[in-house]
């Protein structure tokens, strides 16, 4: 039992040792947490005319691959659960209809401004993915909808392995499209018909820690 436990310990240490040298100091895993400014939508029923998302907190983590000296891929989740409110058409005090628990999943394309072995690394970085909106009442569906996002941050490495993370997002969320009218060229003629397209707009601010392998 004892070899079995020295062997399987020693298999592990080998295998982590192996998988470190084969990225090289290229894997970054990190953890991250802070507030999510969460905006709202215009309805269109019979009893409600808008829906407002809350603030609210927001956690995640990130996978990331760095590519030369200032370039790096990126898998980023961060979730949000917020409560919701709705405006009646009416006027009169908005009415809470369900907590919205969002999911974001994005890849993103990372460009850092300074070289990789920098201790003090600016970066800004392009993403798009899909969130997960899951409202917390039986009545209402769930969706997946196609989400991007814009950002910027700034990474300090501590020592060669561990360093902070801090970094500013913005990710709309598509939703659906509206009927916009008609709109004619005045130039070339012809005339069709144009959509609204409607996004739920957050903005996130939040610090952690990375791990480099």
């Amino acid at each position: 039992m004892r070899i079995s436990a020295k062997a399987s310990f020693l298999s592990i240490s080998a295998s982590f040792f192996l998988l470190t040298s084969a990225f090289g100091q290229n894997l970054e895993v990190g953890a991250n947490v802070g507030g999510q400014f969460n905006g709202g939508l215009d309805l269109s029923t019979t009893v409600f005319h808008r829906i407002e998302v809350a603030n609210g907190l927001n956690y995640g983590l990130t996978v990331g691959y760095l590519l030369g000296e200032h370039y790096g891929l990126e898998f980023q989740w961060n979730k949000n659960q917020a409560e919701t409110r709705a405006q009646p058409i009416g006027g009169g005090q908005s009415i809470k209809v369900f907590n919205l628990n969002q999911n974001q999943y994005m890849a993103n394309f990372v460009l850092h401004l300074t070289d990789r072995e920098a201790p003090l690394r600016p970066f800004v970085f392009f993403g798009m993915g899909a969130n997960s909106l899951d409202p917390d009442r039986s009545s209402v569906n769930s969706a997946t909808r196609f989400a991007f996002s814009l950002g910027a941050g700034a990474k300090y490495d501590i020592s060669k392995h561990f360093g902070l993370r801090t970094q500013l997002k913005w990710s709309p969320t598509y939703i659906t499209t509206t009927n916009g009218g008609v709109w004619c060229d005045p130039f070339w003629g012809g005339c069709w018909n144009v959509g609204n397209s409607h996004y739920l707009h957050e903005f996130d601010i939040t610090a952690g820690f990375t791990v480099r392998f």
